[in-house]
């Protein structure tokens, strides 16, 4: 699998999925605890490098495990997995190990896109935070990216 073709294949599902994740973040704001000083959205690609990932919303402020415990009902914003079904959500799988690209950088930057574009369509979003999309352990070359300043 190409760059090219890798990046189409990963936006297709991200977008095939956009709207559960449009109606998701609401519900998440809705559940901000007042002592939050920020909501991180950040994308976590796997440590093998070959694809898969997750995006987890989390808050910082005081008292991180209650404050992060009080949004963890819609914290889990895209998770890929194996399932007795093959790989859930279908997203492209690479083997790392015969790439020539930097595929975490590329999922945490397609991703990022996705998050952001997402965020500008709920244009009705009311949060008093700043919003952040951050990309694990330094992945990505367009994260961070701040998405909301608070209001």
């Amino acid at each position: 699998m190409t760059e090219d073709d890798y990046i189409l294949t990963l936006s297709k599902v991200l977008n095939n999925h956009s709207g559960t994740v449009s109606l998701q973040i609401p519900k998440l704001l809705e559940l901000l605890p007042e002592s939050a000083t920020r909501l991180d959205l950040e994308i976590f690609p796997s440590q093998e490098g070959d694809g898969f990932f997750s995006i987890h919303a989390s808050v910082d402020g005081p008292d991180l495990y209650v404050i992060n415990k009080s949004i963890s009902m819609h914290a889990s914003l895209f998770e890929s997995k194996h399932t007795e079904n093959g790989i859930e959500p279908p997203i492209p799988i690479v083997d790392p190990f015969n790439t020539d690209y930097p595929v975490n950088d590329i999922l945490v930057d397609c991703a990022a896109a996705w998050i952001k574009r997402i965020w500008e369509s709920l244009s009705h979003i009311d949060c008093p935070i700043p919003v952040m999309i951050v990309g694990h352990d330094d992945y990505g070359t367009i994260t961070p990216v701040e998405i909301h300043s608070g209001n």
